[in-house]
C-alpha cells in the first residue's frame, strides 16, 4: 500500500487581503539575537504560532490585533495590497561575488534586514578568503539569512549550497530594534499571487507583514524604518 502522500504547503497572496496558508505547517515565533559582538548571530525560539485548522489566514496589512493572524483590519484601512515583485529568478538580477571555493550571489531587492551577513567581518568580504573556517561562516550566514537573498554556490560542482527542511513559517520579532518583522517561508513553500499564479519556488523567502513593502509580496526591510513593537 502507498503512503498517503502529504498535502504541500502552499501561501495564496489574496488581493488586497491576507496570506491564506493551506497545508498543515508548524508556525512558530522567533527572535533574531546578537552575539557578544552586537551582530546578529541566532534565532531565539518563542511561542509556537501553529493553527490545527486550515486555512490559516495571517495578516499583512501591520495593522492586526491578533498577529500574526489576521483579524479583518485590512478592510476598514483600505489597504493596497498591490503585488510588484517580478516573477523571475532572483538570480536573475543578483550581484556575484566569487571566491576561490564559493560564489555568493546576492539580491539586495529582497533583503529583510536580520543581519546575519555582518558577523565575522560580513559575508562578501568572508567568500574572498577560500579558508575553511570562513567558508563555513559564509555558508551559515547565508542560510541563516531568512529571505533568500544570499545564495551559496560550490564553485566546483556548479551547484547551490542549501539545506533540506521540511517546510515551517517563522513570525521573525527583532527586538534590537523594535520591531515586528516578516514572516519567514523555510522548505520549499509554493507562494502564489492574487491571480494564482505561482512565484519562483525558493528554499527561503520573506513576506512582508507591515504592508510598506516596496517588493510586495515579498519582505524588503522597510519594517525597519519605521514600525515599532
Amino acid at each position: 500500500m502507498n503512503k498517503k502522500q502529504k498535502k504541500p504547503v502552499v501561501v495564496h497572496i489574496t488581493k488586497n487581503g491576507p496570506y491564506r496558508v493551506e497545508g498543515k505547517v508548524p508556525i512558530c515565533e522567533v527572535f533574531l539575537m546578537p552575539d557578544i559582538t552586537g551582530a546578529i548571530a541566532e534565532y531565539r525560539v518563542g511561542q509556537d504560532k501553529s493553527k490545527t485548522t486550515e486555512p490559516v489566514l495571517l495578516c499583512r496589512c501591520g495593522a492586526s490585533k491578533s498577529k500574526p493572524f489576521c483579524d479583518g483590519k485590512h478592510i476598514s484601512l483600505g489597504f493596497d495590497g498591490t503585488e510588484t515583485a517580478p516573477k523571475i529568478s532572483i538570480l536573475e538580477q543578483a550581484v556575484s561575488f566569487i571566491g576561490p571555493n564559493l560564489t555568493l550571489y546576492d539580491n539586495e531587492k529582497y533583503c529583510a534586514f536580520a543581519r546575519f551577513c555582518d558577523g565575522h567581518g560580513r559575508i562578501w568580504n568572508l567568500v574572498h578568503k577560500g579558508r575553511p573556517e570562513t567558508d563555513k561562516h559564509t555558508i551559515r550566514e547565508a542560510h541563516q539569512c531568512p529571505a533568500g537573498r544570499l545564495i551559496i554556490y560550490d564553485n566546483q560542482t556548479g551547484l547551490p549550497i542549501e539545506p533540506t527542511e521540511d517546510p515551517f513559517i517563522q513570525v521573525i520579532e527583532d527586538p534590537m530594534i523594535g520591531v515586528h518583522g516578516p514572516l519567514g517561508l523555510r522548505g520549499n513553500i509554493i507562494v502564489f499571487d492574487s491571480e494564482n499564479q505561482p512565484y519562483e519556488r525558493r528554499n527561503r523567502q520573506t513576506l512582508c507583514r507591515c504592508g510598506r513593502s516596496r517588493n510586495k509580496p515579498f519582505c524588503d526591510g522597510s519594517h525597519a524604518l519605521k514600525e515599532k513593537i
